[in-house]
Order: structure tokens, then sequence, then C-alpha cells
């Protein structure tokens, strides 16, 4: 039988908060499965994880040297450390741009799913383009450019699909007291993302 990991272990295991753990399930980052009232991520797909930002001390922080004599492995200064290398990029901005897709071409998801989305979308969108897209770009080899441009306009159509799916989902909401309440949490987290700069990195 497989071992289960609830979401105040998985951020204990991730080093991030539990909001953040729970975000990374909500988008679909992390596989999980809704048990007992709680999702659940297993050992398996959370080395899976791992594995992809995965970071060695002596590589932690990339020496003055130019670009063209190093691949790096990871920027360090976020949550858990994000990865400079363009073919993780080019996979995780396509990956969060296919969930979107398919959550939306489903049309059965609810606003607080779309939410959950959006700022998911928002978030990444902002990380990346705020903190590590110039250097994943000097380190890039000529061969990735055009695939690491597609996913990032894939993503900035994905983020703008979000945000209309959920205007479309809110007017068609029947429960209006939770369109009150999410629109309320959604104020506050755009505030706090246009404090940190990720409102303002659509481009």
């Amino acid at each position: 039988m497989a071992d289960y990991l609830k979401i105040p272990e998985l951020a204990q295991r991730l080093d991030v908060s539990e909001k953040t753990a729970r975000r990374y399930v909500k988008a679909g980052a992390l596989p999980s499965t809704f048990i007992g009232g709680a999702y659940r991520v297993t050992e398996v797909d959370l080395e899976a994880f791992l594995r992809g930002a995965e970071v060695k001390p002596e590589d932690a922080s990339p020496k003055a040297e130019s670009p063209s004599s190093l691949e790096p492995s990871l920027f360090n200064g976020l949550e858990g450390g994000l990865n400079l290398k363009a073919s993780f990029w080019i996979e995780c901005l396509n990956t969060q741009a296919d969930l979107c897709g398919r959550v939306i071409a489903h049309d059965d998801y609810d606003l607080e799913t779309v939410w959950v989305l959006e700022g998911a979308m928002t978030e990444l969108w902002g990380v990346y383009r705020l903190t590590v897209r110039k250097l994943v770009h000097q380190w890039r080899t000529p061969g990735q450019a055009d695939a690491l441009q597609q996913a990032e306009d894939r993503m900035k159509a994905a983020r703008t699909a979000t945000r209309q799916a959920y205007g479309e989902r809110r007017d068609a909401e029947e429960d209006r007291q939770k369109v009150v309440e999410l629109d309320a949490r959604r104020q506050l987290r755009e505030e706090r993302y246009a404090d940190q700069g990720y409102a303002n990195a659509g481009t």
C-alpha cells in the first residue's frame, strides 16, 4: 500500500508553508488523492517532484563566470530554490499551461477551483518573469530559444484564460455569498501580488 503524506507533512518535507504546499496540490503540480476529507500525496510522487528541483550545496549559487561556461542547477533564495535550466522551465511552463487548458476545456470546474488556478498561474509567471527569466535566457542553448519562447507565450495566454474563466464562472455562480467571499480573498491576493510585482508581470 502506498505511503501517503498529509498537507502538514508535505509542507515540512518541502520546507514551505502549509498554504504553499496546498497550492501545489490544488494547482496540480503534485498529484494527490482526497482521502478522509484531506488531500494526500504519495511518497513516490513527492520524490518525483523533489527530483525536479534537487540542489547540491556546492551548486546553490552560480559563480561569477560567463553564462556559456556554466550549467547552473538552481537559483537559491526562494522557497526550495528555483531551477535555472531552460529545459526545466520549458517543461514547467508548458505543464502549467496544459493544466489550465484541461480544466477550462472540461468546463466542469467550480468558482473556487478556477480561483486557485488563477492564483497559481499568476504567481508562477510572476516568480519566473521577475526573478529568473533573464538568467534562464542567458543560460539557454540556441536550440532551446524557440521552445522557451513558445512555452512563455502559452503560459501568458493561459494566465489570461484563467482570468476570463474566473469572470465567467463568477457571473454564473448561484451562491452569491461565495462570490462575495472569493472576491474579497481575490482582492487581498491581488494587493499582495501588486506589492511583489507579480500583478504587472504580464509581459
